[in-house]
């Protein structure tokens, strides 16, 4: 099986918990996951891996600042089939990138 990279990105428009990328048929792998804050306000944020029937804490009420950004993985982290990560602020304005590598078996 091919392992390609690839992104996922979004601006956080409401204050919900919001599935930025899900894995199908094949596992992902995450490198990478950036949470900016593009508002005016310091806002608070959450990301969660989904693993195809529970949520897990990736970071929980993390504090960012104006401006600011936080990169919620230090290392790498599997995505299993079926499962999803997912994301939530707790006001003001937030864009999500996530780096991955897709189609691993």
């Amino acid at each position: 099986m091919a392992n390609n990279f690839s992104q996922a990105d979004t601006t956080l428009a409401n204050n919900n918990l919001t599935t930025v990328v899900s894995a199908t048929s094949n596992k992902q792998i995450v490198i990478g996951l950036l949470i900016s804050n593009t508002g005016t306000s310091a806002i608070n944020v959450t990301a969660k891996l989904n693993n195809g029937s529970a949520d897990r804490s990736i970071v929980t009420n993390a504090p960012l600042p104006v401006g600011a950004s936080i990169e919620c993985i230090q290392g790498k982290l599997v995505i299993p089939s079926g499962g999803a990560i997912k994301v939530q602020k707790d006001g003001g304005s937030a864009d999500c990138i996530i780096s991955l590598l897709t189609d691993v078996s």
